[in-house]
Order: structure tokens, then C-alpha cells, then sequence
């Protein structure tokens, strides 16, 4: 678990490295732009997500024989920045690739400005690499005082290739991309803020390693040597690396690990296997016996080809755990014989889930008797882990004594492989709409700031429609890539202290300058007793912005509105009420679905995409709260959710009283 919050964490930064790398590309599709633009515009693009420990600068591909008029043109600019600009080092080859701008806040790296990357062979291999693909690319492990003399710092630039919009229909198709790239957008991240700073580190180690590269190592053993080590392989990007994990403790399989199997009921095993048990119960006589014997063999045949014969993986064991019987469809699944399987336990194929979740399986089975139902997580005899649904119930006697499990397991690899490929696809194809999305941003708000002369009041009309309709196209991209980063399960909760007060009284105030708010009226109570919680308050903000939003849209003018936060039993929970359209109660248990609208809903606003309720109950269940609402057609909707007090200093109990 904890490796694979350490590995979320790196892949988190990384996207959102990616993801200002297509902002920033977007700048420089239709034009030129002057050094200031590109400080403002960089601001604007990285804003609060800037973290300090990231470089971002744009690199021109410029042919040698045009250096010199280059470097007078940035001089020429009136920057101070650029006063003595200068390419350097003096390189080999046709072109140059000089960092032409730069934003960054490391002494260090302010030094590059003009810095010709054809001197780096391993930028240059990124920069094929992304030339190739068109992707955001990871350059080897670099090491500062190649460039920079005595320089300690090592770490990775990220690279994604910049070209012009227009294309001239005479360019053949292999030589068209050639003909118009214009350079790179690129960004640097030390190693050291690759490592997480929330993960729970406490009697651990883990040291991340880019082949035999040590790129960093967090967290401290309570010993000198460690007891146990853990290695695994995580692919970001276009690299490979290696996470290994120390302790100071010996770790090995539980007893409900070891008993682990994967089963589910199917009903006509059920009844089958009952009615053999009681007749051998009730033989009273040898003849009688030899009948029923013969008759039970014949049904018991035609059980085991029917069984054998279904695409479901079954099995059945006694209380211990240990397989009697096995079908065909089970050698298939898991690549073990059924003389392999029968007198072992499925652990032979299990052990791949958190120990959690195979106490709560057998205490479903064993101790409470009750099916069990789940998806999980197995490996096949060759080594390749594969995804399952199980369904596995206890069979009883009369006295409710446990006699054996019996269940079926459903392969779900292709099923999931194609969520998956479903899931990238629509991440590739949001990050693809960023940059002419970006673009667009950025000219139409330069067209209205007059930077290409003054628009008529007809004209600005216009570039403000299709500002606005741009802005609704950016959220709807920037919804899919967080349904794509919370199904690839790359959302990550980076909590700090917050006070919930404050922050709703902010975006209060910021929505009622934004938002259709017309002379609605609204309330925010918060209980006194309400502490300061340990959560990330960016999409807890989320939370409350898109509820408020739906509030204030779906509400009519003179409308009230209300919000609420208490402290109830450990929890915080919030209340957000509006006397709105409310939600029909044949299309209640459809609300939190992706994509899903309620029919009255889409005739009131034909804008909403259906993301943002499925969005917040994943954040608010990614916060260890839950969602849920009351509402009436015509008379408006009710939505709360709970937080847990974690991390606080001082929980206080106090149901009563909580609005004063």
C-alpha cells in the first residue's frame, strides 16, 4: 500500500509537470511572442500549481547561420534579462538549440539562459524521443555539474515538442512536422522533490533508483541494518526505475493470507450437492442404496460436464480451505493442473491483496456464514497478475455447522484492459485538446486587451462569446483528465491543516463576483466547535465550488440557499441546500454516474457535461468521507457529506446546540 502511495505521488508530479508542458506549447502556436509575454502568460498558465522546485523554459530550434541575428533580436527586446544574451557553448552541427526563455526561481539554473542544449547527448536523445512520439519525454538522469561547475544537483528534464498550427498543403506528410517545429517546451525537476512529503515513512525506507542510480531515498529505519527488503519495477513516462523498500521488521503471510481462495455460488451446484447429501442420509436399505447410489452417480456426472464446460472458474473446499474439486475453466484461468490444485489451498494462486481485505473475507465466510462478494487481484502459474470477480459462499447443514465453500471466479483481464485503454484514451485525447484550447485562451484575451489594435463593440461581442465558449470547452478537458487520473487511480489526497470556514467564506465571496447570483439569498453557518482539519483543501474546494455552483444555477431569482457545517460523532459534516428544481426520484440513483444529467436538469442548463458529482464523490471518498442527498422535483435538493477529524488536536462531541 505504501509503495504504491509513494509511486501515485511521483506520477502525480510528473502529470502535472505534463500537463503545464501543454499549456505552455499552446503560447507558441500561432506566433512569436516577446520575453515579458512569456513571464506573464507563464504566471498565469502555472499559477498556484508552480511548485518552487520546477524550471519550465521554451527552447528555439535555430539554424547555425542565424545565431547571431538571434542572439541581436533578444537583446534588442529592452529586457534587462537579455542584455548580454549569449548561446553558448559553440556546438557542431546544422542547428542550435538555445533556451530562449526561461521561468524558473533556482540560482542555478537562471544561469542557463541561452544554453545550447546540442551539447547535452542526453537532452538531445529526449529530444528525438518527443519528436517521435509528440509526448512529454523523461531525459536520463542528469547531473548539473556537467554544465554547471560545482553544481551538486541531479535530476530530469522533461521535453515535449512545440510546432505552428498552419501547414502548407505542397510539404510532403514525412516532411511536414520538420518543416514546423520550432523548438521545445521543457522542464526541470530536481530528484530530491521527486519523493513524497505526505506518505507515512515511520520504520521504513525506500531509495528510488534509475538503473544504478540512486535518485533518492525517504524515511529512516529504527535500526542500523535493515531485516527486510522489497523491490518493485514502476514504468513513468518513457523510463523504467526501481523502488526498493527497507525495514526493520520480518514480514511473512498471515493466516488468512495463506487460506486464501476465490470463490462464488452458483446456485444449481447448490442444490445439486445438498440433494446428494441428504440422500445418503436417508438410505435405509441396500438395494435402496445402490439406486440412489447409481442415480446420484449419473446426476453427479452430468454436474461435473456441465461445470466443466462453463467459462467461470469453480472450485470447492472444505472449512480448512484445502480444494476438492476443481474445473476445467480453473486450469485455464490460473495455468495449474487440477492434480496440482486438488489437496492445496488457493493461496497456490492468491496473496496478492492488502492483509485487510483477506480478514474481512474470512470473516464474511467463516465466522459470519455469509456470501461474500468481490473484485481481487491473482497470479497465474506463469507470473502474470490477472483480475477476478469472486463470489464465495459457505454451504451448512441443519445445525448451521460450516460444510464446505463452494464459488466461481470470472476472469475480468479483458474487461478491465479495455476500461483501461478507454481511460488513456480520453486522458491522450484531453491533453491534445489543451493546446489549441490554450491558444485560443490566450489570443482571444489578447484581442481584447488591444494588443492587436481596438475592437469594435460588434467584434468584442463576438471574441467574447468565443472566449466564453472556450472557457466551457477548458473545464470539460480539464473533467476528463481528472476522470482519467481517479479511474487510472492516480488521484492523490495531499491533506494539510484547514480550517473549513475559511475557506468556503472565500469561494463565497469569489462566486458571488463569478457566479449568475442575482438577488439570491444564502446563509453559511459553521458549528463553533468545528476544528481545523487534516485535508487537501484544493479539492475539498472542489467539492463545495461545483455543489454551490449547481445550487446557484438550478435555483430561481429570490431563491434561497444555505450552507451548513457541524461536528457530529467524530465527523464534520456539511450541508449544502437549495430551493431549486430538485432531482426526479425515478433518475435519484443515477446522480453520481459519469456523464449522467437529470432530464430536467438539461433543460434548465444545457451546459453541464454530468462530471462534476461523480468527481466530488470520488475526492470526498479519497478524503475517507461519503456523500449522499434528499431531494423533491420542484422543491429543491439537499446535499451533505462527511469528513473524518483526523489529525486534529482536540475533538470535541457536542450534537446540540450547533447553529446558534
Amino acid at each position: 500500500m505504501a509503495f504504491d502511495q509513494e509511486i501515485s505521488s511521483i506520477q502525480n508530479r510528473l502529470d502535472d509537470i505534463s500537463d503545464s508542458l501543454y499549456d505552455l506549447r499552446g503560447l507558441f502556436v500561432l506566433g512569436d511572442m516577446s520575453p515579458s509575454q512569456w513571464k506573464n502568460y507563464s504566471q498565469a498558465i502555472l499559477g498556484e500549481n508552480h511548485q518552487i522546485s520546477y524550471s519550465y523554459a521554451f527552447v528555439e530550434k535555430v539554424k547555425k547561420e542565424d545565431i547571431l541575428e538571434f542572439e541581436k533580436a533578444l537583446r534588442n527586446t529592452g529586457d534587462p534579462l537579455y542584455g548580454n544574451y549569449t548561446v553558448f557553448p559553440k556546438t557542431e552541427g546544422d542547428y542550435s538549440y538555445p533556451i530562449k526563455y526561461l521561468f524558473t526561481t533556482d540560482s542555478d539554473i537562471k544561469s542557463l539562459l541561452g544554453f545550447d542544449f546540442q551539447y547535452s547527448e542526453r537532452t538531445m536523445t529526449a529530444i528525438k524521443a518527443a519528436m517521435v512520439t509528440d509526448q512529454p519525454t523523461l531525459s536520463e538522469l542528469t547531473h548539473l555539474d556537467l554544465i554547471i561547475p560545482n553544481s551538486k544537483k541531479i535530476g530530469y528534464e522533461v521535453v515535449l515538442p512545440t510546432y505552428r498550427i498552419a501547414k502548407k498543403q505542397s510539404v510532403p506528410q514525412s516532411e511536414e512536422k520538420d518543416k514546423e517545429l520550432i523548438g521545445f517546451v521543457g522542464a526541470w525537476i530536481n530528484s530530491e522533490n521527486l519523493k513524497s512529503d505526505t506518505v507515512n515513512t515511520a520504520g521504513l525506507r525506500y531509495s528510488f533508483y534509475d538503473g544504478n542510480d540512486k535518485v533518492f531515498t525517504s524515511g529512516r529505519l529504527a535500526t542500523t541494518n535493515p531485516m527486510t527488503t522489497l523491490s518493485r519495477e514502476v514504468t513513468l513516462f518513457n523510463r523504467k526505475f526501481r523502488m526498493v523498500l527497507e525495514t526493520g521488521q520480518m514480514y511473512s503471510l498471515g493466516t488468512f493470507e495463506e487460506n486464501l481462495f476465490g470463490m462464488t455460488l452458483a446456485a444449481v451446484i447448490i442444490i445439486n450437492l445438498l440433494w446428494l447429501l441428504s440422500v445418503y442420509t436417508i438410505l435405509s436399505s441396500r438395494s435402496r442404496a445402490l439406486d440412489l447410489a447409481d442415480l446420484a452417480t449419473t446426476d453427479l456426472r452430468k454436474f461435473k460436464q456441465a461445470v466443466d464446460g462453463v467459462s467461470d472458474h469453480v472450485i470447492i473446499a472444505d472449512p480448512n480451505g484445502v480444494i476438492s474439486y476443481a474445473n476445467d475453466s480453473a486450469q485455464r484461468i490460473t495455468g495449474y493442473s487440477i492434480s496440482e490444485m486438488i489437496g492445496k489451498k488457493p493461496s497456490l494462486w492468491g496473496g496478492q491483496m492488502p492483509k485487510e481485505f483477506y480478514q474481512n473475507f474470512w470473516k464474511i465466510i467463516k465466522e459470519d456464514k455469509k456470501p461474500f462478494w468481490g473484485e481481487i487481484k491473482n497470479r497465474r502459474k506463469n507470473g502474470e497478475l490477472y483480475e477476478a470477480e469472486v463470489h464465495v459462499s459457505p454451504i451448512l447443514n441443519e445445525k448451521g455447522d460450516l460444510l464446505f465453500f463452494v464459488g466461481i471466479e470470472k476472469d475480468l483481464s479483458r474487461r478491465k484492459s479495455i476500461e483501461r485503454m478507454k481511460t488513456e484514451f480520453i486522458s491522450l485525447a484531453s491533453h491534445q485538446l489543451r493546446t489549441p484550447l490554450s491558444a485560443v485562451k490566450w489570443f482571444s484575451e489578447m484581442l481584447l486587451d488591444g494588443n492587436a489594435g481596438n475592437l469594435t463593440k460588434m467584434q468584442k461581442e463576438f471574441v467574447l462569446k468565443v472566449n466564453k465558449s472556450n472557457e466551457r470547452e477548458i473545464q470539460l478537458v480539464n473533467s476528463l483528465l481528472n476522470v482519467s487520473r481517479i479511474e487510472s487511480g492516480k488521484i492523490v489526497v495531499m491533506p494539510r491543516e484547514t480550517n473549513l470556514k475559511k475557506l468556503v467564506e472565500k469561494l463565497i465571496s469569489e462566486m458571488k463576483v463569478d457566479s449568475n447570483w442575482g438577488n439570491k439569498k444564502l446563509t453559511f453557518l459553521v458549528d463553533k466547535n468545528v476544528p481545523n482539519l487534516r485535508i487537501d483543501p484544493d479539492l475539498i474546494n472542489h467539492v463545495y465550488s461545483n455543489l454551490l455552483a449547481n445550487a446557484i444555477n438550478y435555483t430561481p431569482n429570490a431563491g434561497k440557499i444555505s450552507v451548513k457545517i457541524r461536528l457530529k460523532g467524530g465527523k464534520v459534516i456539511s450541508e449544502v441546500k437549495d430551493g431549486g428544481i430538485g432531482i426526479p426520484k425515478g433518475e435519484q440513483d443515477r446522480i453520481f454516474e459519469k456523464f449522467f444529467r437529470a432530464s430536467n436538469a438539461m433543460k434548465k442548463n444545457t451546459d453541464g457535461n454530468g462530471l462534476g458529482l461523480y468527481l466530488i464523490k470520488a475526492i470526498i471518498e479519497s478524503s475517507g468521507g461519503k456523500i449522499w442527498f434528499t431531494s423533491s422535483e420542484g422543491k429543491g435538493t439537499t446535499f451533505t457529506f462527511s469528513l473524518p477529524v483526523k489529525g486534529t488536536n482536540k475533538l470535541v462531541k457536542n450534537d446540540k446546540n450547533l447553529f446558534p
